[in-house]
């Protein structure tokens, strides 16, 4: 696959612009510890590189250029798919927003009247991708208000209906109400990923366009992770550089959009509306030239198992410093009857 040259530009754009925040995720080590419940046969991992010094995906590996870990002990890779050869599943994106709720200090807001510049990014997407549109509230209302469809004028036209300013009471337990939501919605688009045929399902890949200003009880957010990750699903972020910085807190865990991007393999950008496009195109090109690596687990025993993806020595050198993301936890069991 060719890079676009608008692809090119508004990648440097973003890379220059966000170089602590770029620096930040790509410096960690492969993703911090997350979890995938596999209900197959079959453990999917989907591999994210980058070249060090132009912070582009590096197109060319091959499948014996990789090395799969389970806990500790080597797996053969049994399937190999590439996005550079048109190999990989299709992409189901996620534009999710939280309701537009008028004198909130921070969330989708700073996007009001700027949603058509996202339209460019989404002629990046390959033929058969898909965009959808879901939202949240903090009164309890969530839903998905476009299915995927490959139809991308149509995403920006409900992305722009869906943030448009509402008014409406928020009770003294609006903070519960409002992270009961979030996981109700983000199982609803797991829901609707599990659902879909014909098989195999399409990479769910979640892009909040939120400040992130949030926070959730640990436990429960890292059960949702572990529910989310059963699709193999990637969580891709961008705020607005206006957007505060939401600061520690001290019984739940905050930004949690963060929080589930690192664990999933994914990034979180701050840019400024010059810099959106740029930033959603530099989302979409980590998810077409992925690597999908697969291989059979050697127990469905229902427990954690650490995973990690290395390079072969030889690998290493093509070029030298290559990074790589993916998830580094799976558990291989039934996947659970509410996903069914």
């Amino acid at each position: 696959m060719k890079i676009p040259d608008a692809y090119k530009t508004g990648f440097v754009f973003v890379w220059l612009f966000l170089p602590a925040a770029a620096a930040q995720q790509t410096e960690q080590s492969p993703a911090a510890p997350s979890t995938i419940r596999v209900g197959s046969s079959l453990v999917l991992v989907d591999v994210i590189s980058q070249d060090p010094k132009s912070g582009l995906p590096i197109r060319d590996f091959k499948k014996e250029d990789f090395q799969v870990f389970d806990n500790g002990h080597e797996v053969a890779i049994t399937s190999f798919d590439s996005g550079a050869g048109y190999d990989t599943r299709r992409v189901a994106l996620w534009l999710v927003v939280l309701c537009n709720e008028r004198g909130k200090v921070a969330g989708s807001a700073q996007f009001v009247g700027k949603e058509a510049l996202f339209r460019p990014a989404l002629d990046h997407l390959d033929e058969q991708d898909m965009v959808g549109v879901a939202h949240w509230c903090d009164n309890g209302e969530t839903e998905l208000d476009l299915r995927p469809t490959t139809d991308r004028d149509k995403a920006i036209d409900v992305l722009t209906e869906t943030i448009k300013p509402i008014s409406f009471h928020i009770g003294r337990n609006s903070d519960a109400v409002g992270e009961e939501t979030f996981r109700k919605m983000v199982r609803l688009i797991i829901q609707d990923a599990q659902r879909r045929n014909p098989q195999p399902q399409p990479l769910p890949a979640l892009v909040f366009l939120d400040g992130d200003y949030t926070g959730q009880p640990k436990s429960e957010l890292n059960h949702l992770i572990d529910d989310f990750l059963e699709t193999s699903g990637i969580v891709f972020g961008i705020k607005d550089e206006r957007s505060p910085t939401g600061g520690p807190l001290l019984v739940e865990q905050g930004q949690i959009m963060h929080y589930m991007a690192e664990q999933t393999g994914g990034q979180f950008f701050a840019a400024p509306p010059a810099g959106y496009s740029a930033a959603l195109d530099m989302i979409l090109m980590q998810l077409h030239f992925r690597y999908e690596l697969g291989f059979v687990p050697p127990a469905l025993d229902g427990k954690r198992h650490k995973l990690k993806v290395v390079l072969t020595k030889g690998a290493k050198e093509k070029p030298k410093g290559a990074r790589l993301r993916f998830r580094s936890e799976y558990i291989p069991g039934v996947v659970p009857d509410w996903a069914r």
